[in-house]
């Protein structure tokens, strides 16, 4: 479950599909959340667990930057969330921060309810600084890494509390060398996210391609497999060896994600909003009418009713078509096809799968078990 305590940032990516992608409504929400909103989402969770038998919740602190709020505020935001879910469930927390704000209270509220910390940084100075930038147009970066930096330090090795990264890929960027250096820091588990866009977004030319794309994300498993170390998790590779060994996409990733909006609003994935001519459109609930159970019944007659889950007809007869499964549905979406449209990243994914399956034989592994999983593709 996703929890927006700040509908307000601090930076300005260029690339942020919640501000800059053409939804606005985040604007007219409370810029950060209050006190009894926070515990009133802590009931509606706890009925939910009553609700679907439900015994262990993990809730990801976002924005904006969640780090908005005031770390005393935050404390018993976790405090009352805690009191509320954890005689009916286990609860984790976690929070995505793009780095810039870190103090000694906030480390002592991260320790106190044990958070996992995720940070947004696209890589080294040239790379994290053609996207995130301040709003007066300045560098993020230096303040990112050092606050990486003291993260890492923090944790003391303890997996359970991170740090962890995400980066948004960029054409021009070296992705092996983003890998190396995060790995320099101590980073040991990261995700490398293709950058948002719908079918209708076309690309801009100049060397950005879907197929630049793949090559970087196949870029990232050869780092990964050169240094030869299982204890990193790099996401997007566990979950394509993952897709290799089972011949199609895990049970966990077709988790319904709920996000909860600072006024109390519930909403579909907001991953979803580069589709933002259908997201924008759907009905809105909150947790003050809408039981969790009836949320995600909505949720799955809306997906159902989108073809969300289904393999795009244009998918038919690709080799790659049960691994990939048309990729993330909102990269699919066209103003006229809807949803049944095969990835803008189409050419990335078989870029990309192909060469992890080479890089995988060379290594040992066995072609025909590659052959006989990827039968039945159509």
């Amino acid at each position: 479950m996703v929890f927006k305590v700040a509908e307000r940032c601090n930076i300005d990516c260029d690339y942020c599909y919640y501000f800059n992608m053409g939804d606005t409504r985040a604007l007219a929400r409370p810029p950060v959340v209050d006190q009894d909103r926070a515990e009133a989402v802590g009931q509606w969770i706890t009925q939910g667990c009553d609700d679907l038998g439900i015994r262990k919740v993990l809730l990801s602190f976002h924005g904006g930057e969640p780090m908005l709020l005031k770390p005393r505020a935050f404390d018993r935001i976790c405090a009352s969330l805690r009191a509320a879910i954890e005689p009916k469930a286990s609860l984790g927390f976690a929070i995505q921060t793009n780095g810039t704000i870190l103090s000694p209270a906030w480390l002592e509220a991260f320790s106190r309810h044990r958070v996992h910390v995720g940070v947004s940084i696209d890589g080294d100075r040239l790379a994290h600084d053609r996207h995130r930038l301040d709003k007066r147009g300045r560098s993020t970066f230096e303040t990112t890494k050092r606050n990486l930096e003291r993260l890492v330090d923090w944790s003391n090795d303890d997996r359970a509390l991170g740090p962890s990264t995400i980066s948004v890929l960029d054409w021009r960027n070296d992705l092996a060398e983003i890998y190396r250096s995060f790995r320099a820091m101590g980073v040991r588990e990261m995700s490398f996210l293709l950058p948002d866009r719908s079918r209708d977004d076309g690309f801009a030319g100049d060397g950005e391609t879907a197929a630049a794309y793949g090559r970087q994300l196949a870029d990232v498993f050869e780092a990964w497999l050169k240094e030869d170390d299982a204890s990193v998790f790099v996401r997007q590779i566990e979950r394509a060896l993952a897709r290799f060994r089972l011949g199609g996409p895990m049970r966990s990733e077709n988790v319904q994600i709920v996000v909860v909006q600072s006024d109390g609003s519930i909403a579909l994935n907001d991953s979803y909003i580069p589709a933002l001519p259908w997201y924008r459109d759907l009905p809105q609930t909150s947790v003050d009418d809408t039981p969790l159970r009836d949320h995600l019944t909505l949720v799955r007659s809306l997906e159902s009713e989108a073809g969300l889950h289904s393999l795009p007809s244009g998918c038919n007869g690709c080799e790659w078509a049960r691994l990939c499964r048309g990729g993330d549905v909102e990269n699919r979406f066209s103003r006229n096809g809807g949803f049944n449209n095969p990835s803008a990243y189409c050419e990335g994914y078989q870029v990309f799968y192909a060469r992890v399956r080479d890089l995988l034989v060379a290594n040992g592994y066995p072609r025909e078990i590659f052959e006989t999983r990827l039968e039945g593709a159509a």
